[in-house]
């Protein structure tokens, strides 16, 4: 093609039309401009079209962690409501001084209970790496950061101030004062040192605080998960 736009140039050269050839040369230098701009709205259409792609795939994944940290907080405050209501009715038993019963064993294991959220920043942390900006929405952008950098982080710094308390405290007066059986159960080795044993209620008092602030929490922020997981949803349909 290009051969052949140049032998036309040169007939117009040689039969003396100038004019002609000027135009011409114009002409062909418009058709060439017009060409490299197609070019790069194709190239730009290809480039976009695997932003979105790349987009989709993050999204997906995005809103798959957050389904599953969802049904972990579930799962969490269901549990959490249990540890509340077995703490509440031992430290009634224990301030009533009422006598030992191996039913009350189920209910000795509460403050070694998983007093964590378990939730996963994988996902997260793959978007960052990729760098946020991936997300083109900003709105839904600006949720999934607050969502894991503020209302996630405040669960995982809960769940270490909580880990460190266990291992500084509970740890070591369960060790001392009772024993591990299966189910989890714990059975007292003095039950009457438990009665007597004022720690023992400060650490079900903690307990059943943690697990009503921890229940609550799961709601707040399960809710949250939920608004972000349709935000996403209502993005991939776009």
């Amino acid at each position: 093609m290009i051969k052949f736009f140049r032998k036309i140039r040169y007939n117009l050269m040689e039969t003396g039309k100038t004019g002609k050839y000027l135009k011409y040369a114009i002409g062909e230098i418009i058709l060439v401009v017009i060409g490299i701009l197609i070019a790069l709205q194709i190239n730009n259409w290809n480039e976009n079209r695997k932003q979105s792609i790349r987009e989709a795939s993050v999204l997906e994944e995005l809103k798959q962690g957050l389904e599953s940290n969802r049904s972990i907080l579930e799962k969490r405050k269901l549990q959490f409501k249990e540890f509340q209501t077995k703490s509440k009715k031992l430290i009634e038993h224990l301030e009533a001084k009422r006598s030992y019963h191996d039913s009350l064993d189920q209910y000795f294991y509460v403050p070694t209970g998983n007093y964590s959220f378990g939730i996963s920043y994988a996902t997260f942390e793959n978007l960052k790496s990729q760098g946020l900006d991936i997300i083109s929405n900003k709105d839904l952008r600006l949720n999934l950061v607050k969502l894991y950098e503020e209302d996630y982080w405040l669960l995982k710094d809960q769940e270490t101030k909580v880990a460190n308390a266990f291992t500084n405290t509970t740890l070591p007066f369960t060790r001392q004062h009772f024993k591990l059986l299966n189910g989890p159960t714990y059975k007292p080795n003095n039950y009457n040192n438990i009665l007597e044993n004022v720690e023992f209620l400060n650490i079900l008092y903690e307990s059943n605080y943690l697990a009503e602030l921890y229940f609550r929490q799961c709601v707040k922020v399960s809710e949250a998960t939920s608004n972000v997981i349709e935000k996403i949803k209502n993005e991939l349909k776009e």
